[in-house]
């Protein structure tokens, strides 16, 4: 049975930026005015955005705490993180297992606290200027306070070349203020052969920056652009940004690949590939905002995202379902009891993506109010759109006009121990066309009814022990059970004879279900901080009679986190089909740390991709030798019979030269024969930022092994 989809915009008391809450599953309580999300979270605030895989959200004080696949988007940093608990009003918040990216510099820790708008501190982790996922130089720390812009205080300095240490001090101050004019990154990769590519740093004044491109790519030819970050005082800030390639990409590995006849390997293809933005944010007083993009792009694969995929690949990763090449402008008015959205959204500048344009779509959201001092809350989101979807070559042209008024009333109560929170609701949708000719002008109505049941239980038990490093000092068990019921009305008009502009509006179903979660954890305290030492969540849905999908129980979802020491982690999810009688999905990861080793194993399985299990060894034999071990083997095949990857031993073997480290490298694919690497770094001064030599050989991580991030 599909999960109910859904969405909400909020504005607190106290706070005069709009939110708006977007999953494949929401769930609110107006008792704790907390909001619950899972499934394709997307969290968009005044000026900032984040996604994950699952969120709480309390919509009042704006805090969120986020899980899976965290990515932040703020004014000064972006955050790729696994955790977070963040404060969207006054942008501080904590950071699990991160990286943060300042431009020009990214900081990766265990745990970095955005203490306020300038100042964070971070905990086991470094500060470097590359942006690679293993970066050649780096300056490690046992923990820095980072203040933007200004400088970087470090306890604990080690300078690492790869993943040598070369230089310690207990104390350090890095200058932040000021960054060289020109920068190099030289190296290899497979899509460019070897390459160099340059940037030019200008400070033109107070207000504008100006970063100019010339890149070198030995398969690809010359490639070169610019990014101009300007601040205006009354109008904003913003960015433009182009970039231009003339491709002429030798069919062969490097320049001087021959075939075994001793011919140059050909042919070479010709494409010309650019890109051109601009964006500008203006908050025009303290309730008003506009942002405004343009965004063209010019590729010969541009259905398949291959030029942001080769040559941008941060900004691929991050450019989920091609939301972000559109051309828009959005004016966002925060009124006394809700917020008013102008929305214009466009895509016919990227031909051929195909994509829903909107001329205009202008929503209003009253917040949750009280009626009166009833005890009852009523909100309201009520949306006009101009909508087209727009397919090129253009075989059709869908389109309609569309006033959806979504309406909610609610009563929360606590009877003894349990919060209750009842809601009725309805929505009405009229549309101008729908996919079926003969149905025009038409009013689509549905009912719904819903009730949200929770509580909590907790013992706690004084019981201290260090025994095997658990560190425990004192434990409680927090148990939380809720059972959510909902009824969704058979809407009057089928979803299947609409248009699918938007899922949330026009994908309406009929829905008959009991939703329950069952939440443990074990806490203890670590350092003066509580901590998770086991947490387990377990969450299901029954479907009643006349449901559409199955009768019955649905597939649970389970995780478990352990975490018994701080060398020590345990991680698994999975999913459980009752009706096929099989996992649908299964994941385990562990992990040991030590001195001068560590050692990683993880199992991926999905009935439809089978079973693959990874392994990584890494041990310094000495101050001058380490090695490295990794293993890849597909355990069992997909139900369609075939492995998604092939078996890979991977063996290296490093040598400290002085100035140099030496890496002796042997990659064993299946099918595709061994490969052997001899590969000299050279140990560049930092401030330097020129490093000889960066090998496409990336370093291998237990688990999936998805394509990484590039340049």
């Amino acid at each position: 049975m599909p999960d109910l989809k859904g969405q909400f915009k909020k504005q607190g008391p106290k706070d005069t930026s709009p939110m708006e809450l977007q999953a494949d599953q929401v769930s609110f309580s107006t008792v704790d005015n907390k909001a619950h999300a899972k499934g394709n979270v997307v969290v968009n605030g005044k000026d900032q955005q984040l996604y994950c895989d699952q969120l709480e959200m309390d919509r009042v004080v704006q805090d969120v705490v986020a899980e899976g696949n965290v990515y932040l988007d703020a004014p000064q940093e972006n955050v790729i993180a696994q955790g977070l608990t963040y404060n969207f009003h006054n942008h501080t918040g904590e950071f699990r297992d991160a990286r943060v990216y300042l431009d020009p510099y990214q900081i990766k820790g265990q745990k970095i606290d955005k203490v306020s708008e300038n100042h964070m501190t971070m905990e086991e982790g470094y500060l470097t200027t590359s942006d690679w996922d293993e970066p050649a130089y780096r300056i490690g720390a046992h923990r820095m306070d980072i203040y933007m812009h200004d400088k970087a205080v470090i306890h604990g300095m080690k300078v690492y070349l790869g993943k040598v240490p070369v230089m310690y001090l207990p104390y350090y101050v890095e200058d932040l203020k000021n960054r060289p004019i020109v920068t190099f990154v030289p190296g290899e990769k497979k899509d460019f052969g070897l390459f160099l590519l340059s940037t030019a740093s200008l400070k033109l004044s107070s207000r504008v920056q100006l970063n100019l491109h010339l890149d070198v790519r030995e398969r690809d030819g010359l490639g070169e652009g610019f990014d101009v970050k300007y601040n205006t005082p009354n109008f904003g800030s913003g960015l433009l940004s182009a970039y231009y390639t003339d491709e002429n990409q030798i069919a062969g590995r490097h320049l001087w690949a021959m075939d075994k006849n001793g011919v140059k390997i050909g042919p070479t293809t010709h494409h010309e590939r650019y890109r051109i933005i601009w964006r500008h944010r203006w908050q025009i007083d303290p309730n008003t905002n506009i942002v405004v993009q343009y965004y063209k792009i010019h590729d010969y694969d541009i259905l398949n995202n291959g030029f942001l995929k080769t040559y941008f690949p941060r900004d691929y990763q991050q450019n989920a379902q091609n939301a972000n090449l559109n051309t828009y402008f959005l004016l966002t008015r925060n009124m006394p009891h809700g917020t008013l959205v102008f929305h214009i959204d466009t895509s016919r500048e990227n031909r051929p993506l195909r994509g829903i344009e909107r001329i205009p779509e202008i929503t209003y959201i009253l917040n949750n109010q009280q009626i009166g001092k009833s005890g009852f809350y009523a909100k309201s989101t009520n949306t006009f759109s101009n909508l087209s979807y727009q397919n090129y070559p253009k075989t059709f042209n869908e389109k309609t006009l569309r006033f959806d008024t979504n309406n909610d009333i609610s009563h929360p109560f606590k009877i003894g121990f349990i919060a209750f929170n009842p809601h009725l609701g309805s929505e009405n949708t009229y549309y101008s066309r729908t996919a079926d000719p003969t149905r025009n002008n038409l009013l689509r109505g549905m009912f719904r009814g819903s009730l949200d049941m929770s509580t909590k239980f907790y013992r706690v038990w004084d019981y201290h022990t260090n025994f095997a490093g658990l560190n425990i000092n004192g434990l409680r068990h927090v148990i939380t059970p809720t059972i959510t019921y909902l009824y969704q009305a058979r809407p009057t008009f089928p979803a299947s004879r609409l248009n699918q502009f938007d899922p949330a509006i026009d994908d309406l179903y009929r829905i008959h279900q009991f939703a329950f979660g069952l939440e443990n954890k074990l806490q203890t305290k670590r350092n003066g901080q509580i901590v998770d030492l086991l947490r387990v969540l377990t969450t299901v849905n029954y479907g009643l009679k006349s449901t559409t999908g199955h009768r019955g129980f649905n597939p649970y979802d389970t995780i478990v986190d352990f975490h018994p020491t701080g060398w020590l982690t345990f991680h698994n999810d999975n999913e459980y089909d009752f009706h096929a009688g099989h996992f649908n999905s299964d994941n385990f990861d562990t992990e040991f740390h030590g001195t001068g080793w560590s050692f990683s194993v993880g199992s991926r399985y999905t009935r439809h991709q089978g079973d693959q299990l990874t392994t990584e060894v890494d041990y310094i034999i000495n101050p001058k030798w380490k090695f490295k071990v990794f293993n890849s083997y597909p355990l069992t095949k997909a139900t369609n019979g075939n492995t998604t990857s092939a078996r890979v031993n991977e063996y290296v073997l490093t040598r400290d030269l002085h100035e140099w480290e030496m890496d002796m490298a042997m990659n064993q694919t299946q099918g595709q024969g061994t490969t052997f690497y001899v590969l000299f770094r050279l140990k560049a001064f930092p401030n330097l930022k020129f490093n000889l030599l960066q090998s496409s050989f990336s370093a291998s991580r237990p688990g999936s092994q998805a394509g990484s991030g590039g340049i």
